[in-house]
C-alpha cells in the first residue's frame, strides 16, 4: 500500500495583498486560492499596513477544495509605517518567517525586498525560489532596480533565484536585458476566475450608456486622454457617464480637468477603489482601458472573463489579449479623439460590440483561466522542487 504523496507547502510572498487592491495583488490573491484547491498547502507573506493591519491571521476560505485537501494561509507580518523602518522591520520578519517552517517552494511577486529576503532563506534553508516581476517598462520591476535605494544589491541576490516567472514578452525581454539568465525564465500568463454567469446588456441602455475604467490613477494608465474624450463621447449620447474606479495620484489632476471641460457632477465619478470588481464590471456597458503600457492588465482579463464589451489602446500588452474587432476594439493610446470616436462605435453598434465580447469571454476561458495557469505553476514548481532535491 502506497503511502499518500504530501502536499506542496507553498509560501507565497508579496508585501501587498488583498484588501489592498491593485492588479498585481488580485492576480496573486487568484493564485494562492487556485494552488490550495489544487491540493497545495499555500502560506501567503503580506505586511500588517493601512486596514491590513487589523486583520489577525488566518486560515481564508477555498471554495472547491480539492480531495487532495488544500489549505490557505494569510499570514500578514508587523511592520511601520516609518519610511525605512517599515521595510526593516518587514524584511526582518519575512526572513524569520520564512526559516521558521519547513517549505518545499517560494514564490514571490516583485523583484525588490521580499525577493532579496526570499533568495537568501531560500540559500540557507535549501528549498528554490521563484520570482515574478509584475511590470515592464518605466514602472516595472527591473527599471526598479535600476534607481531604487539598494536595487542593485537587489538585482544581484535575485538574478540566483532558481526561476523567473514572465508574464508577457516585455517582461521577459527586461530580464534577459538586464543579465537575468533566459534559461530559468518560464513564460507563464496572468490568470482570472471566469465566472460562470456572462454580462448581459441593461434594458435601457442607451438612455445613460456606463463606461468603466478599473485600476490604479496613474500616469502610465492614459486616463488623461479619457476624460478629454468625454465631452466627445456625449455628443453622440448626451447622457453617457464614465467612472473611474481606483485610487492613485492622478486622481487630484483627473477631478481637477473633467471640471476644466465643464463636465456636470457626477459624469464622471471617481468613488475610489472596491474589492466588488465583478459587480461593478456587470454595472457598466463598456469597460475602457486607456493606458500607455501594460505588462498583461488583470483588469482587462478581468472584464473579459465577465463578457463585458471592451476598448482598450493598441499597446503589446493589451494586443496579446485583444483582436481588434473579434474581442473588442482597440485604439491608438494618447488621442482622445480616436478614443471617443471607437467607444461612440462600440455603443452605436452594440450587438457586434456584444458578440465580440462573449469571443473575449471564451478566450480568456481557453486560454487565461485561473485554474489553467494554476496547474501550469504547478508543473513548474514541482520539476523546481525535483531538480533541487536531486541535486
Amino acid at each position: 500500500m502506497t503511502e499518500p504523496t504530501r502536499p506542496l507547502k507553498l509560501a507565497l510572498v508579496s508585501r501587498r495583498y488583498p484588501p489592498l487592491i491593485g492588479g498585481a495583488e488580485r492576480v496573486f490573491a487568484y493564485l494562492a486560492e487556485a494552488l490550495a484547491r489544487e491540493g497545495a498547502d499555500v502560506t501567503v507573506f503580506t505586511s500588517a499596513v493601512g486596514e491590513a493591519a487589523r486583520l489577525p491571521e488566518r486560515e481564508e476560505t477555498v471554495p472547491e477544495r480539492s480531495r487532495e485537501g488544500g489549505r490557505l494561509t494569510v499570514r500578514r507580518l508587523a511592520t511601520s509605517p516609518i519610511r525605512f523602518v517599515g521595510t526593516w522591520r518587514y524584511m526582518r520578519n519575512l526572513e524569520r518567517a520564512l526559516s521558521a517552517e519547513a517549505f518545499d517552494l517560494a514564490y514571490v511577486s516583485m523583484l525588490k525586498h521580499d525577493a532579496y529576503v526570499a533568495v537568501g532563506a531560500g540559500r540557507a534553508r535549501g528549498f528554490p525560489v521563484v520570482l515574478r516581476p509584475e511590470g515592464a517598462g518605466d514602472t516595472g520591476d527591473v527599471a526598479w532596480q535600476s534607481r531604487g535605494n539598494f536595487g542593485a544589491r537587489i538585482a544581484r541576490r535575485c538574478r540566483d533565484a532558481d526561476a523567473f516567472v514572465a508574464i508577457s514578452k516585455a517582461v521577459r525581454s527586461e530580464l534577459a536585458g538586464a543579465g537575468y539568465d533566459a534559461a530559468r525564465i518560464h513564460d507563464l500568463p496572468n490568470g482570472v476566475p471566469v465566472p460562470a454567469r456572462p454580462w448581459q446588456r441593461r434594458p435601457g441602455w442607451q438612455d445613460a450608456p456606463h463606461a468603466l475604467f478599473v485600476g490604479r490613477l496613474a500616469p502610465e494608465k492614459g486616463l488623461d486622454s479619457l476624460v478629454r474624450a468625454w465631452p466627445i463621447v456625449r455628443g453622440s449620447f448626451p447622457n453617457a457617464r464614465l467612472t473611474l474606479l481606483g485610487e492613485g495620484p492622478e486622481r487630484p489632476g483627473l477631478e481637477r480637468l473633467a471640471g476644466e471641460l465643464g463636465m456636470p457632477a457626477g459624469v464622471v465619478a471617481l468613488p475610489g477603489a472596491t474589492g466588488e470588481v465583478e459587480a461593478a464590471l456587470r454595472s457598466a456597458d463598456l469597460f475602457v482601458l486607456p493606458s500607455t503600457e501594460e505588462g498583461m492588465s488583470i483588469a482587462l482579463l478581468e472584464a473579459m472573463a465577465v463578457g463585458v464589451p471592451v476598448v482598450a489602446s493598441a499597446i503589446p500588452g493589451n494586443r496579446r489579449l485583444v483582436v481588434d474587432f473579434k474581442h473588442g476594439r482597440l485604439a491608438p493610446p494618447r488621442d482622445p479623439q480616436a478614443l471617443a470616436r471607437t467607444i461612440v462605435e462600440q455603443w452605436s453598434t452594440f450587438d457586434r460590440a456584444f458578440h465580440m465580447s462573449r469571443g473575449a469571454r471564451g478566450r480568456v476561458e481557453q486560454m487565461f483561466s485561473i485554474r489553467a495557469v494554476a496547474r501550469a505553476h504547478r508543473q513548474l514548481f514541482q520539476e523546481l522542487i525535483a531538480r533541487k532535491r536531486s541535486g
